[in-house]
């Protein structure tokens, strides 16, 4: 195993709270049971006992994994033939945080036809004020939209252009001109062949293996990469990689000790195949990075409450994010708090996931350092001693971290393919 693990103490045990609103069945193991055991690899071992398990299991969407119409975009978009469409496609297919899904499409063209113009909006009502106190994610997500709209607009061989928050603060967030020549310091080329592997990019929560990614790769991806003033600094050499993993496990338990960031972050939990079906958006227990085995038993058991799952999401981080990170990459613009730079530093994030995908690597996002560090700056939580100390050690790896070091994220050779997330229809995300 290339990368260590950091040294924190165990989780203690948390009683259970009812936030989730679902009370567990006291008469045989829940799902926070069989997380645990899932974390200890004998997910497989648990088997559905009951005719109501096996009911609770389809309800919970453990016999459709992967399937109906929150995923249909995902094989479906290229097959879209309206060229507008299609590339709103690609966008909304992008990597986002907590997928959210943060924006909104206005598409028009010209009266030939010639030209078409989307302006990508970010939508308020999918923020999370409190761990993206800073809206830099929210911002970022619409920049991953707009690298997947470009390379759908590539391998369709139209030449497109993109322009960050083209009409100041009070406009779109960005937009897309198709029609027109490629955006300065991308390759076209390169573009086109990135859209084969666009549906196959998917964050991967789960562990990675063991082999090393070679700083030639490294090099590589940061130069296919880099773009609009963003740089890509990678920390992979042990000591560093270690030091910014127990940084990572370190804020990640600020955060979930921290109510108000847990309680928001759970409320973009979609524990069951309702909840998945009704809102097409958040985080799943598909996307966990789980054996098969432990992904149903999960699904057949009574869910766990938002305090477990804080517990596991920690233990997680700790045990396996951070222990099997083959490297870390940090994002690096001049200065965070400016909205362009976040909306460029998010089209730099998707076109290294999208470069990563290509060279068989994984990738997720890991931005508990920041999104806590923002909270106690911007106010709507953490604790000043805290980040105090997460901030000086952020520092000591990535320098002038808190003004320049935008997002972070862990890379390496996937054990399981990432799972699948859920995705809204086009006519929901399209504004006449």
């Amino acid at each position: 195993m290339t990368g260590g693990t950091p040294t924190t103490p165990d989780v203690p045990d948390v009683p259970d709270d009812q936030t989730s609103g679902e009370t567990p069945d006291a008469t045989g193991p829940t799902r926070r049971t069989v997380l645990r055991w899932g974390a200890l690899g004998l997910g497989g071992l648990v088997a559905a006992a009951s005719l109501g398990t096996l009911v609770r299991g389809g309800l919970n969407g453990a016999f459709s994994v992967g399937s109906g119409a929150p995923y249909e975009l995902w094989s479906g978009w290229d097959a879209i033939d309206d060229l507008g469409r299609h590339v709103v496609a690609a966008g909304v297919l992008a990597a986002n945080p907590h997928n959210t899904q943060p924006w909104t499409f206005v598409v028009t063209s010209d009266a030939g036809g010639a030209t078409v113009t989307i302006d990508v909006h970010a939508d308020p009502d999918r923020t999370m004020p409190v761990n993206d106190a800073s809206g830099r994610e929210h911002l970022a997500g619409i920049g991953c939209a707009v690298t997947n709209m470009l390379v759908a607009a590539a391998g369709r061989e139209v030449g497109a252009h993109a322009a960050y928050l083209p009409d100041g603060t009070h406009g779109p967030a960005a937009r897309v001109v198709l029609g027109q020549s490629g955006t300065e310091g991308s390759d076209t080329a390169g573009d086109a062949a990135l859209a084969a592997v666009l549906p196959q990019r998917h964050t991967a929560r789960g562990a990675f293996t063991d082999e090393a990614v070679g700083a030639d790769v490294l090099a590589d991806l940061a130069a296919r990469s880099e773009q609009d003033g963003v740089r890509v600094l990678w920390l992979h050499e042990p000591q560093e990689r270690d030091a910014l993993g127990a940084l990572v496990v370190d804020a990640t338990a600020a955060v979930v000790a921290d109510e108000a960031m847990s309680v928001e972050a759970f409320s973009w939990f979609r524990g069951d195949r309702s909840q998945l079906d009704a809102h097409r958006d958040g985080l799943t227990l598909d996307c966990q990075g789980l054996d098969a085995g432990t992904a149903f038993a999960a699904k057949v058991l009574p869910a766990s409450s938002r305090r477990s799952g804080d517990e596991f999401w920690l233990r997680r981080t700790r045990d396996v994010h951070t222990a099997t990170a083959a490297a870390y990459a940090v994002l690096v613009v001049d200065d965070v708090t400016d909205p362009v730079q976040q909306v460029a530093g998010g089209a730099v994030l998707q076109r290294l996931l999208l470069e990563c995908t290509a060279a068989g690597l994984a990738a997720q996002p890991m931005n508990q350092v920041t999104e806590y560090l923002d909270a106690v700056a911007y106010g709507t939580a953490g604790d000043r001693a805290t980040a105090d100390d997460l901030a000086r050690r952020w520092e000591e790896l990535v320098p002038d971290g808190r003004t320049r070091g935008l997002l972070t994220l862990r890379i390496g050779y996937p054990a399981r393919t990432g799972g699948t997330s859920p995705r809204r229809e086009l006519d929901d995300v399209l504004v006449a």
